[in-house]
């Protein structure tokens, strides 16, 4: 059996980044630059008042005999204005934040720091030295500098940062189109009342939920039955997707038909890994469409999806980062059962008195939903039977971590 390691790398060597498409800003979130972000512009694109007050000649501003400089108000600029005149010696403009900074004035002195006794008269009781409360040109952004780089997600920030700049389209890699598809005569969907020997369809929509969270854009194509005619069907709706996912059909049963047809139609590069839970996991290609195959049980589709499934889709965006970060635990409760594979245990991990600590999350079994709700962690436990004690240190993969 192949390793987690050389299973992924099988994986990720035939994923192909996806084509560049043009997408609305408001659309691109979560998304991967496809080039360089360069600025057209200064940012901000001229000097402007940091606070509501007066723009003046800072020299104006001095104390004479200990008593405040008295200026003349020549006129009012708002953001969204420019001044039509000049600030010169002995006189000043009310100033709003964000307006421009007038000609000639060199300063701002907040409105809290003056007085006005009279009409078109102000007294300024602080000094204020030359380029007080101005936000320069370029200040932020310079023009010609590269803002965002090529192959960097965007998120909130980045969006504020492409607004700023005018992108009101945005170069990335399109998500991908994923198919998804469960097997087996004893699925039944979501709304349907359960009849003896039967079960619900929660694969797809643990996976449907799970591919949006990585990024791309999930189709549930409903139950393929136990035969080899209602696979073949699926499969060929499945063909205009860019990633076919199923559940359920990879083992050893003889109506675990997913590998069979997988291996007729297409091309299979394998189909078991030493891990627990996931063991029957199969990879490979019908025509140009790559296929992943998770097991049926729950658990073992959510965790196998986090290991292949999510790095997968990650390289297909045009991400660098693929895997989650691991990080050193104490595991509190220990891990008595041994198991000669890799072992992928669900717990809760937090960070306590200056190391993470790692609770396992109740019964491992590959059917147990339950076990998945409050972890955020996979504890590690390495192939060949070893055992961890409690208080023991292992790897954990944080499932509520950006990728490493």
């Amino acid at each position: 059996m192949l390793s987690v390691e050389e299973a992924l790398a099988l994986v990720l060597a035939e994923i192909k980044v996806l084509p560049v498409v043009q997408v609305p800003l408001s659309e691109s979130f979560g998304l991967v630059l496809a080039q360089d972000v360069v600025a057209q512009e200064n940012i901000p694109p001229f000097a402007n008042s940091a606070m509501d007050g007066f723009a003046l000649l800072s020299k104006d501003s001095r104390l004479h005999a200990g008593q405040p400089a008295r200026l003349r108000v020549i006129g009012e600029v708002a953001a969204g204005y420019v001044a039509d005149r000049a600030v010169e010696t002995g006189t000043a403009m009310r100033i709003m934040t964000g307006a421009p900074v007038p000609l000639g004035a060199d300063t701002v002195i907040q409105i809290e720091l003056t007085r006005s006794t009279e009409p078109d008269w102000v007294e300024i009781l602080q000094e204020s030295v030359v380029g007080n409360n101005i936000r320069r040109a370029g200040d932020d952004i310079r023009q010609g500098q590269i803002v965002l780089q090529r192959g960097s997600e965007i998120g909130v920030w980045e969006i504020s940062i492409l607004a700023t700049l005018g992108w009101a389209t945005v170069p990335v890699v399109r998500r991908p189109r994923v198919a998804i598809l469960a097997t087996g005569d004893e699925v039944l969907d979501v709304d349907e009342p359960l009849r003896p020997g039967t079960i619900r369809n929660s694969n797809s929509y643990l996976l449907e939920a799970a591919v949006r969270r990585a990024g791309a854009e999930p189709h549930r194509l409903g139950v393929a039955r136990d035969t080899s005619e209602s696979l073949r069907e699926k499969f060929s709706e499945a063909l205009t997707y860019d990633l076919i996912l199923t559940s359920g059909g990879v083992s050893v049963g003889e109506f675990d038909l997913v590998k069979n047809i997988l291996a007729e139609q297409g091309e299979m590069s394998f189909w078991r890994i030493n891990m627990r839970p996931g063991k029957p996991l199969a990879f490979g290609h019908i025509g140009n469409i790559p296929l992943l195959g998770l097991p049926g049980n729950p658990v073992s589709s959510a965790v196998t999806f986090e290991l292949f499934g999510r790095p997968l889709l990650r390289k297909m965006l045009g991400h660098t980062r693929l895997q989650r970060q691991q990080v050193d635990v104490v595991v509190v409760d220990g891990i008595s059962e041994c198991v000669m594979r890799r072992h992928y245990v669900r717990a809760h991990v937090e960070w306590h008195d200056g190391h993470f600590v790692a609770h396992t999350t109740g019964n491992q079994g590959s059917h147990m939903l339950t076990s998945l709700l409050n972890a955020n962690a996979l504890i590690i436990v390495p192939e060949g039977g070893v055992k961890i004690e409690a208080g023991d240190t292992a790897k954990a993969m944080m499932l509520d971590w950006p990728e490493k």
